[in-house]
């Protein structure tokens, strides 16, 4: 895996900005293997977009609201080609996910994938998995800074 030096310097911005380890958003990045102006089509018809493909039927909406007066294709475009602004709305997403599993890191890492409990605990391996591979360190004990 190569991130980019732009890549990188976003992934540590948004790491500093939503208070996350910044092994945690690269490994995540692994997990979901995107890049910009990636577009992965899902069976439920909703697409992932970009870096840390950011799901189309739960985030779309919202994001185009927030940032672009309500147009999703602006949103759309924005979120699947602008790598960086991709990991600040994924990492925002985390952030979020996190929050919502108050005591338990790794249940609200799992969240950014899914709330069903056998999706959320298989995407907590593969994310702990890429973080042991990449940084060669445990990651059981991660904590938020």
């Amino acid at each position: 895996m190569n991130l980019s030096a732009l890549l990188a310097a976003c992934v540590l911005q948004a790491a500093n900005l939503h208070q996350l380890p910044t092994e945690l958003i690269v490994a995540i990045i692994k997990v979901e293997g995107g890049a910009p102006g990636t577009v992965a089509k899902n069976s439920n018809r909703t697409e992932d977009l970009g870096v840390m493909q950011i799901n189309t039927g739960v985030w779309l909406e919202l994001v185009a609201r927030a940032h672009f007066a309500g147009d999703k294709q602006a949103a759309y475009a924005r979120l699947r080609d602008d790598g960086c602004y991709n990991v600040q709305v994924g990492s925002w997403i985390l952030r979020q996910a996190i929050d919502q599993s108050p005591g338990d890191f790794w249940h609200g890492v799992g969240r950014y994938h899914s709330a069903t409990p056998i999706y959320n605990q298989r995407y907590r391996k593969k994310v702990q998995l890429a973080w042991k591979q990449l940084f060669a360190q445990d990651s059981s004990n991660a904590a938020l800074r």
